[in-house]
């Protein structure tokens, strides 16, 4: 269990570890490098659909869109472009008679329409053509409806084909005398990220120290009688967070519905001919703007991936009058998207992440990918949808994703690591005492061998070699050292080949296990087997020796029973091993091969496991140290078919 507990630690460490590198990777602020921008672009396109799919408040009651759209165009009088001013006029007095509350424009009305040249000695930069008829017109109709706000745009320029330094340098504003004759201007800039969608709407614009509000907090501050600046700060105080993604004088657009749904909208030639239900448009907010795809007014959005409803289209860009219009919406309903702060996602992806690598260290990587992985994945989706559609709160779900797909990643890593050295080390310990077929059991169970210790079942085999001691008393020491391997490479080629274990070597005996460590139903009969073949080999090596060699007369002892099994050592230096009672007697089962002039010796215990295959036969009791009562025993000799 404290081995268990370690790698939970180690688990836990690693956890804890990917989930503030997945934080961090994933924080636009402080990885902006190729990477940093990958995983952000993914997490905008996951903020996406959630977004797009979710819960729509319907369309809107205070928000209508006046649309130059295609069957505008299909109407013989408006089958040219651009659209004489004095239509513009016609369509402003007609929503201004409708009652409209306060009309924005989307289009920004530079120059005069006049057709006149520079007179000749004139210098055509400083010369100011005179209006045109249109353009007075439109003059006339601005000051009499008293509510329009015009378009103004600041733009940049840009050097070399970088940005310059992110300066705005230039401005597009409207005709002079529209500008006097319009109630005021607003910015109709249109903020984009970095993948070229609009999910943000500036507040305001500065160009040469004008401060500009953005047109849908001029429209909504009109609209509530209120002061721009105190609505924007309002705006900022409570739709903005510490996000490092996010300028600092913009929101997010929480969008009412796909493409085409979530405004009114009245076709521009309606209101050019007054043929609409003024009903529609009174105390309202009406915007005026290109619908139409020919005027190329069109952008990507998050509702984009929803498409036009009743169209096989499933993506659709949205004109910018339509993102004016939800940004609006977005000030007038006090709907804001809220950006959780970076501190509070980065805990929820270590609190993700750490019980992850827990999990994964405990369960090892398969059930930790089923129990860990998988539940933690829907539990962050669902999660970070839920908070999108019942709370508008923006719960990045990359940093969850990639925290505990990368701990999952780091876990298997270590598990794969530590697994292969503990193979190494467990190779090492057994390749030489059993055979590559018990190996591989072992391989597969390490419990096999657990350091704790267990109580096993098993048959111990004892052998020892006749005059061993005389043999070296009269021989060299390379001499003995060559007769004892030689049985030895007999004995243990044997005892592996029936699927024992040798446990080790006592100078010229072996102690082997049968039934350990992995479990064997018929580990006496094995041993039997082994023991019967070992004689039989010693029979013919004996017969091809000279005179001079040792004959080794070889007696075995066998006795079956419990065994306790382990790890035993010093902290440095371990050896699994068996123990007990079973052990002792099996050795002195051996010694007493001696006195009743046998070579195989066995107990009652595993003579009564032999199942038929073998008759041994009974030599009666004896005594046998340590036991407190005779015991039976018994030799054998060829199995029962072949005498």
């Amino acid at each position: 269990m404290r081995g268990r507990a370690v790698l939970v630690a180690v688990g836990v460490a690693i956890g804890l570890g990917a989930g503030l590198l997945s934080a961090w990777l994933c924080n636009p602020a402080t990885n902006a490098g190729l990477l940093g921008q990958s995983l952000y672009r993914a997490e905008l396109s996951l903020y996406d659909y959630r977004l797009a799919w979710s819960p729509s408040p319907g369309r809107s009651d205070e928000i209508v869109i006046v649309e130059m759209d295609e069957e505008s165009f299909s109407q013989p009088e408006l089958n040219i472009w651009p659209w004489p001013r004095r239509f513009h006029a016609q369509v402003l007095r007609n929503l201004a008679a409708a009652g409209a509350s306060v009309i924005g424009v989307d289009m920004i009305l530079a120059g005069t329409s006049s057709n006149v040249q520079c007179p000749p000695g004139q210098d055509p930069f400083f010369w100011t053509p005179p209006l045109s008829p249109d353009d007075e017109a439109l003059v006339s109709a601005l000051k009499d409806a008293g509510n329009i706000v015009l378009a103004m745009e600041v733009v940049q320029e840009e050097v070399g084909g970088d940005e310059a330094s992110g300066e705005l340098i230039a401005a597009n504003f409207p005709l002079p005398e529209f500008e006097e004759a319009a109630l005021a201007l607003s910015s109709v800039n249109l903020p984009k990220d970095l993948d070229g969608v609009a999910r943000r709407y500036l507040t305001s614009v500065t160009h040469q120290d004008v401060v500009w509000p953005s047109t849908a907090i001029r429209l909504v501050s009109v609209h509530q009688d209120l002061d721009p600046e105190a609505l924007e700060r309002e705006v900022l105080a409570a739709a903005r967070s510490d996000h490092p993604a996010l300028p600092s004088d913009d929101f997010l657009i929480n969008y009412r519905a796909s493409v085409g749904r979530g405004f009114g909208r009245i076709p521009y030639y309606r209101a050019l001919s007054g043929d609409f239900d003024h009903a529609r448009v009174a105390g309202k907010i009406v915007l005026l703007g290109a619908t139409a795809r020919s005027l190329q007014d069109l952008h990507d959005t998050p509702v984009s991936l929803r498409g036009i409803p009743g169209s096989s289209q499933n993506f659709a860009p949205m004109p910018g009058v339509e993102i004016i219009a939800s940004a609006t919406d977005t000030v007038l309903r006090r709907a804001w998207i809220l950006p959780v702060e970076v501190w509070l996602t980065t805990l929820l992806t270590v609190l993700a992440s750490v019980p992850m690598g827990a999990l994964v260290i405990w369960l090892r990587p398969l059930k930790g990918l089923l129990l860990g992985w998988l539940p933690l994945i829907v539990l962050a989706v669902v999660a970070t949808f839920e908070a999108m559609w019942l709370r508008s709160l923006w719960l990045p779900l990359m940093p969850l994703l990639l925290g505990v797909t990368l701990t999952y990643a780091l876990d298997t890593v270590y598990l794969e690591l530590t697994a292969e050295r503990a193979e190494r080390r467990v190779r090492r310990a057994w390749a030489m005492r059993v055979s590559p077929e018990v190996l591989r059991v072992i391989l597969a169970n390490r419990e096999l061998t657990k350091v704790a210790g267990r109580t096993v079942t098993g048959t111990v085999f004892f052998s020892d070699l006749q005059g061993f001691t005389t043999f070296c008393s009269n021989s060299s020491p390379e001499e003995v050292v060559r007769q004892i391997n030689r049985y030895l490479t007999i004995a243990t080629e044997v005892i592996l080949a029936h699927g024992g274990t040798v446990h080790k070597f006592i100078g010229d005996g072996v102690m082997a296990v049968f039934g350990d460590p992995v479990p064997q139903e018929d580990h006496a009969v094995r041993a039997v087997a082994a023991s019967l073949e070992i004689q039989e080999r010693m029979e013919k090596l004996r017969a091809g020796m000279t005179e001079c060699d040792w004959p080794m007369i070889v007696r075995i002892g066998l006795h079956t029973g419990e065994l306790v099994a382990g790890d035993i050592g010093s902290e440095s230096m371990l050896e699994y091993t068996v123990m007990g009672e079973t052990v002792s007697v099996a050795s002195r089962l051996e010694g007493a091969n001696k006195e009743l002039g046998t070579s195989i010796l066995m107990s009652d215990a595993t003579a009564n496991l032999l199942g038929g295959i073998y008759s041994p036969r009974s030599l009666g009791k004896i005594e046998v140290r340590g036991l407190s009562e005779p015991l039976e025993v018994f030799t054998v000799g060829a199995p029962e078919e072949d005498t």
